[in-house]
């Protein structure tokens, strides 16, 4: 058993990592700068981290302000990795998105930045493509314009709790650097994705496949955001909707 303390814990993928982690017998430590997780901290400000990182095995590092862009990410990332040092250089993995070296989208380059800052400390990057709770979102967001726009790029979505398991497993085996890129399991264009959440929906709206300006969507055109050659086993789009949309 091994005492992991999990950045991110009450977030899309926190949740599914945290449970999973725990059936396997770990001790986790879900943390937030929040009431209501086992240890409470401020990655911006440090505060709470060292208490946190005490006796610690290793780190899962899934925390990232999404919602704004990941201000402050590189900080976050920086403070935890020095607590890190100062507890006896626990292994710390970091979870990232596929394309980030290649997509000039200024969130990613911030997660290109906190990837080399766990890089240098000797951490582990692993790279995944979008979660289907993302695409889901995107859609939900669309649905709420008269006629549905939907980005003509193809997509490769990802069950967290198939991310989860590969990072259980990494946990089991740490290795430093980058980890082989981790995809979903089908490599699908996100207007067939979206029209799959109105039909689910029972909604009839007219949906437009809309290209973007921009080197940013190039890129997603060019799919500099997928890996059809490490496709996964796991959970379908088809089969994420089916119990998702009831």
């Amino acid at each position: 058993m091994k005492t992991i303390l999990l950045t991110g814990a009450t977030g899309t993928l926190g949740r599914p990592v945290a449970a999973l982690l725990r059936t396997h017998g770990h001790d986790v430590r879900g943390l937030s700068r929040n009431p209501g997780q086992d240890f409470r901290a401020d990655l911006t400000s440090g505060n709470g981290l060292d208490t946190a990182l005490r006796g610690v095995d290793a780190v899962v590092h899934c925390a990232s302000d999404t919602r704004r862009m990941g201000r402050g990410d590189v900080t976050g990332t920086r403070n935890l990795l020095n607590a890190a040092t100062r507890a006896g250089h626990p292994y710390v993995l970091f979870v990232s998105i596929v394309g980030v070296d290649t997509i000039p989208y200024p969130y990613y380059r911030v997660k290109l930045r906190a990837e080399q800052l766990v890089r240098d400390y000797g951490g582990g990057v692993l790279r995944a493509t979008q979660f289907h709770d993302f695409v889901l979102g995107g859609a939900r967001l669309a649905t709420r314009l008269p006629i549905v726009p939907a980005p003509d790029v193809a997509v490769q979505p990802i069950a967290t709790r198939d991310v989860a398991a590969r990072i259980a497993a990494a946990l089991a085996a740490p290795v430093s650097g980058r980890l082989p890129d981790l995809g979903g399991p089908q490599v699908l264009q996100a207007p067939d994705l979206f029209r799959d959440y109105l039909d689910a929906t029972g909604s009839t709206r007219r949906l437009v496949a809309v290209r973007l300006p921009g080197a940013a969507f190039r890129a997603f055109r060019a799919g500099a955001h997928l890996v059809p050659g490490h496709l996964t086993a796991g959970e379908t789009w088809a089969d994420f909707l089916q119990v998702r949309i009831r």
